[in-house]
């Protein structure tokens, strides 16, 4: 008996271990994660991704000055497709700060349907080879990269980002 409650009581440790790790994490949860201290944060990798519309390359150059919103997805992904209509209600109600989306392992084809269906307004790249989304530290998606207006990683949030964990980070970013 003394065994069966020993048992129980790792598994109840290990399963909040667990949730506690996953949304410190940011797989789930609302908190709003504290970016990095100014001194603390390193400059984003260069990125250059083919435009999903046409038009000029995607780049975190063309954005210095502003913070940037950066999140990595695929039209296939159904966390991405859950999150997606709260980025596009954040990036209309916070024009001081610049979001960008990189479709990645996707057809170029099903991005450009699913981002005429989400009616998503802000620039949209592509990385058909998901090396720009690994020169960021994405092993899955979706993940979201907090960049200042200087061009320094924030935070990195992996999974589905919600409004609230958004606007968390806007505050922050003094947008």
């Amino acid at each position: 008996m003394r065994r069966v409650h020993l048992a129980a009581l790792t598994a109840i440790v290990v399963i909040g271990a667990v949730a506690t790790g996953c949304q410190a994490a940011g797989l789930g949860g609302d908190a709003t994660r504290p970016v990095a201290p100014t001194t603390a944060r390193a400059p984003a990798p260069p990125l250059s991704a083919a435009p999903l519309n046409g038009g000029p390359r995607v780049t975190l150059a063309s954005h210095r000055g502003k913070p940037v919103v950066l999140n990595f997805w695929a039209s296939w992904c159904e966390p991405c497709q859950k999150e997606t209509p709260e980025l596009v209600a954040f990036a209309k109600a916070h024009p001081g700060l610049d979001v960008v989306g990189i479709a990645v392992n996707d057809l170029p084809a099903d991005s450009r349907r699913f981002a005429a269906k989400m009616r998503i307004p802000y620039e949209l790249g592509v990385d058909r080879s998901g090396d720009v989304a690994r020169s960021f530290g994405a092993t899955g998606l979706p993940v979201t990269v907090i960049i200042d207006a200087e061009g320094r990683v924030a935070d990195t949030f992996l999974g589905q980002i919600r409004r609230k964990q958004l606007n968390g980070y806007a505050e922050q970013l003094g947008v």
